[in-house]
């Protein structure tokens, strides 16, 4: 068969070419398989830093939280014990009036010099 004036002879097999054609081929599929080993390797270390960067954030959000709760439990319990005092001293002003009302003869308005309605701002007790 002749193409373009060239005749047809069958091809030589050249075995150190094939074998080096077999060995490149060879070569660039391994290199090929360890540049993607690499990159999900590097996928999956990526990922996993991510997950962990997440979780100490996630550990930081609680742990601030839990330290704002308890600053503000800690808040809570200095202004019930100034209101105790506060209680205490009124109560205390109180009782000390009942006795100077005692003591000056004034009487309730029962008339009965009993027990006053005292009120520490919250209604009747």
């Amino acid at each position: 068969m002749l193409v373009l004036g060239v005749p047809a002879t069958p091809a030589q097999a050249d075995g150190a070419a094939s074998t080096r054609n077999l060995i490149l081929l060879g070569g660039a599929a391994a290199a090929y398989l360890i540049i993607q080993h690499n990159r999900k390797v590097h996928e999956q270390e990526a990922e996993r830093s991510q997950r962990q960067a997440a979780l100490e954030e996630q550990s930081d959000d609680a742990s601030s939280a839990y330290q704002q709760a308890e600053h503000a439990y800690q808040e809570e319990v200095t202004v019930n014990a100034e209101l105790e005092k506060e209680i205490s001293y009124q109560h205390n002003v109180v009782a000390a009036q009942r006795k100077e009302l005692t003591a000056l003869g004034v009487r309730d308005d029962d008339g009965t010099g009993g027990t006053a309605v005292v009120s520490y701002g919250w209604g009747n007790v």
